[in-house]
Formats: C-alpha cells, structure tokens, sequence
C-alpha cells in the first residue's frame, strides 16, 4: 500500500497546517513556562503560533507574484490564492478560539 502524498497536499494542506500550528504553540508555551504561569504561557504560544502563520503565507504570496521589497502589498490578505487563504484561514481561527479560550478560563 502507497500514500498518495499528492491527495493529501491538495485535499488537507489546512489540517497539516493545523497540526504544526498547535505544535508550535505548544513548544513556545514549553519553553516560555520557564518565566511564566501555564496561562500565560499558552497565550504566549497561541499568539507565536498565529503571528507564525501570517507571516509564512503573507512571504508565500510575495514570492507567488514576485512582489519586490518592502512587500507591504502583502498584507492585502484579500489578493492571496485560495491555497494560501485555506492555510491560513483555518489554522487562525483554530488558534484564535483556543486563545479565547484560554483567556477567559478563570485562572
């Protein structure tokens, strides 16, 4: 039996994107729990993680339309492809409701 890794790059790219986003978020908390409570600690991590992201997809585009320095273009999200606004969509809106809820847990 063989993946068919191309299947999955064209059908859950996102869900990828999900997994790593988490991932990251929750090695930033790891490493940030030195210095702070876990609360804080995974509102460090989810806002790493989402920062993360926009920042990849946003360079993704740049280089996608061979968009020259200082890129500010970019930030016009409504001009992404739909592969870059379904990485990115997705994965923020996971974050962002596990930030809020993170945030209004009683601590």
């Amino acid at each position: 039996m063989s993946i068919d890794w191309t299947y999955i790059q064209e059908n859950y790219d996102w869900l990828g994107h999900m997994v790593e986003a988490l991932f990251i978020a929750l090695v930033v908390a790891l490493i940030s729990r030195v210095l702070y409570r876990w609360r804080i600690s995974l509102v460090i991590g989810l806002a790493f993680a989402m920062g993360h992201f926009h920042g990849r997809e946003k360079r993704d585009y740049e280089v996608s339309v061979h968009m020259p320095p200082p890129h500010l273009d970019g930030y016009r999200m409504w001009d992404w492809s739909w592969d870059q606004m379904t990485d990115f969509w997705p994965t923020a809106f996971l974050l962002m409701a596990l930030l809020f809820l993170v945030i209004r847990r009683k601590a």
